[in-house]
């Protein structure tokens, strides 16, 4: 009897819970450049989709608003991707536009808040960091040469593209993180708290963290 393909990935799913086989595990591109033992507690728990911040939530919106805005313009939104890393892993992430060939980030942010950084986009002299960290995996994992950072000021809705070309010495950096992940994830599934994996800058990014109760605990004994 032939079957209609979600109903032969459903049956591979369930084949896959009976004999014990491992499924596919994700690690996402975004929590990478972060605190590596907060997304090795993410995949073990599977709180990722969780975790968002209210600023990230604001960032949704806008990009929801570009989408709607842009719709029909030869432009795709939330584009997924992925990359294998081996043994049941792989790296995923949603790029947030495909322009032709140049995958595009959007990125919301104030200027003149806290008296760091630039005051203005015109201030700017490449785009943030994490930014062109995130857009570089997506070039790597896509295959793609170049691409765009769209920095959006909050007051007003001004932007500024910034391009950012392809690293892939940069790139196999960042999949050194995720191996560090999955090392972590490892532990935890074997009663091992991965108190080695130390966050990425420092106890500022644990203000706010749902984690941060667990990892309290565990460090005070």
């Amino acid at each position: 009897m032939e079957y209609p393909d979600e109903i032969l990935d459903l049956n591979q799913k369930i084949e896959n819970a009976i004999t014990g086989k491992t499924p596919e595990r994700k690690i996402w591109v975004t929590s990478l450049s972060f605190c590596l033992r907060k997304a090795a507690l993410s995949v073990y728990l599977g709180t990722f989709k969780y975790e968002r911040t209210g600023e990230m939530l604001v960032g949704t919106v806008l990009h929801r608003w570009l989408g709607d805005v842009l719709e029909g313009d030869d432009v795709e939104f939330e584009v997924p991707v992925e990359y294998p890393l081996g043994d049941g892993w792989k790296l995923v992430g949603r790029v947030d536009a495909l322009k032709g060939d140049y995958p595009i980030e959007f990125k919301f942010r104030g200027f003149g808040v806290d008296g760091n950084g630039p005051n203005s986009l015109e201030e700017m002299e490449w785009a943030p960091k994490l930014a062109r960290e995130q857009l570089n995996a997506y070039l790597n994992m896509m295959g793609k040469e170049k691409g765009y950072v769209y920095v959006f000021d909050r007051n007003g809705l001004n932007f500024r593209p910034f391009p950012v070309e392809r690293d892939r010495d940069a790139f196999s950096q960042f999949i050194k993180r995720a191996g560090v992940v999955i090392k972590g994830v490892r532990d935890l599934e074997a009663g091992r708290f991965p108190l080695w994996i130390k966050p990425r800058y420092g106890d500022r990014e644990c203000e706010g963290c749902i984690f941060r109760p667990i990892c309290t605990a565990v460090e005070s004994k």
